[in-house]
């Protein structure tokens, strides 16, 4: 089994994972501004509520996409750079 310091597949999986849940994110909203436009006036209070709860949900969920991706990536860089320098090294340069 070949030993990767950097996983260049993982890189790019996390990537497109984090521009599908943006692409989301902004296509939720954009989906709720073009239904606002068209609500009628007597129905907008009702309607609005339903839609910032809406966007507040896709915002929530692609914060939690992100924070995930993210500490995915931190963990794939800590293991290359754990990879890269030689434990001896790391610890002197600790002190």
């Amino acid at each position: 089994m070949e030993n990767k310091i950097f996983d260049r597949e993982e890189m790019m999986r996390l990537t497109n994972e984090g521009m599908e849940a943006s692409m989301r994110f902004f296509l939720t909203i954009n989906e709720n501004v073009l239904k606002m436009a068209g609500w009628q006036v007597e129905t907008m209070n009702d309607q609005n509520k339903k839609a910032m709860e809406t966007m507040n949900d896709a915002y929530d969920q692609y914060q939690k996409n992100s924070r995930a991706i993210m500490s995915r990536i931190e963990t794939v860089c800590q293991d290359a750079i754990k990879n890269i320098i030689p434990q001896e090294k790391a610890a002197d340069c600790k002190n």
